[in-house]
């Protein structure tokens, strides 16, 4: 700990530049804008008080956006300008609105915002990537927002919601301008991203796993289909920031009466977890009875220390039911093999699977197919 602000919880913050050639980071209280050079004292004797009057409210997210600070401020918006003057008015929204989210579009402020006699409805994150998105509400789920579909697009799989400063892009931010000759600023600027990092809680509680933690929804390559998927399971009560910075992410936390920062670790795997969509049975003859015999699993070669694990459910059961290889074992575990084969023999029409990879160090399982056999 090396500073405590006197005026309360810290509810935004963000870097910004000064046309006086210096940088300063900037946060907000409940009332109070505050400053400090950067990189300033260590001991942080050196910050200043900028204003006392913002509105108190739950967030004051803000966003540096053409060297200026936008800071939400309930109805309104404030603004810190480059030039260090300051206003708490600088923009009025639409009468009901408070302003919870900010991000940068093309040197455009895009503000994403709450209702406010009712703050669970309403835009909790945002972030441009290769689409633009938010989400929106307690259930988890995301929208584009490029002003013109009205429709979700996902839904993270238990529900839940992210913070304002809890999403992020994955790879670090690279920024391509455009300038008009005559101009007096840039006209237009992009920033340039992959996959969406989503640091989700609040989620629906799972008998078998947390469903809190960082999600990827997005695609890295321009042949592959946009997909989601939980990257880092997380089981805390509640994710506050994410950030990605020289290719590692941050991901600020609180869990019971405990806070933190974790850091995701690119030497070491986490145990990996494939669970699959719903599989009917295709229409056959009305007397036979489906039933699930076993299950191939096709890897690369097993590594040392290293096994997987399968798990089913059948007609929307309402726990996993694992399943045993053929010698009887709970894992398969034989190096260098390349096929595993786990038993079933139960009767029924949904087929839902999950794959379990237990790593070892850095290596893990590489699972090639997956083919289940019913009659």
């Amino acid at each position: 700990m090396v500073y405590t602000d006197p005026n309360g919880a810290i509810k935004g913050a963000e870097e910004k530049p000064s046309s006086t050639g210096g940088t300063y980071l900037q946060w907000a209280t409940n009332n109070h804008v505050m400053r400090k050079p950067i990189p300033g004292n260590s001991n942080w004797t050196d910050t200043e008080i900028i204003a006392s009057n913002l509105t108190g409210a739950d967030w004051h997210t803000m966003r540096q956006i053409g060297g200026a600070n936008y800071i939400a401020n309930g109805s309104k918006i404030a603004l810190a300008g480059y030039d260090d003057s300051y206003t708490t008015e600088a923009l009025d929204l639409i009468p009901g609105n408070i302003a919870k989210t900010i991000i940068e579009r093309n040197g455009r402020a895009v503000i994403g915002t709450v209702k406010a006699w009712d703050l669970t409805r309403g835009v909790n994150g945002a972030i441009d990537t290769e689409v633009p998105l938010v989400q929106i509400g307690n259930d988890g789920e995301l929208f584009y927002t490029n002003f013109t579909d009205s429709m979700p697009i996902k839904r993270f799989p238990g529900g839940g919601k992210v913070n304002p400063g809890g999403v992020a892009n994955q790879v670090d931010q690279v920024n391509i301008f455009d300038w008009e000759f005559g101009a007096d600023s840039w006209i237009d600027k992009q920033t340039m991203g992959n996959m969406s990092l989503w640091g989700v809680w609040d989620s629906d509680v799972d008998a078998d796993a947390t469903r809190n933690g960082v999600y990827t929804y997005g695609r890295k390559n321009k042949e592959q289909s946009i997909t989601m998927n939980l990257e880092y399971a997380l089981d805390v009560d509640e994710i506050g920031a994410v950030i990605q910075t020289e290719g590692l992410t941050l991901i600020s936390y609180k869990d019971g009466s405990d806070f933190g920062v974790k850091v995701v670790d690119l030497t070491t795997k986490a145990t990996g977890t494939y669970e699959s969509l719903e599989f009917r049975v295709p229409v056959k003859k009305p007397e036979g009875l489906t039933i699930w015999t076993v299950v191939e699993i096709f890897m690369e070669p097993l590594l040392v220390g290293t096994s997987i694990l399968y798990f089913y459910k059948m007609d929307h059961a309402s726990t996993w039911t694992q399943a045993y290889t053929a010698d009887g074992n709970a894992s398969y575990a034989t190096t260098n093999g390349k096929k595993a084969t786990f038993r079933i023999g139960e009767q029924g029409d949904v087929f839902e699977q999950k794959i379990v990879l237990n790593p070892s160090g850095n290596t893990s399982p590489i699972i090639l197919r997956s083919r289940a056999y019913f009659q």
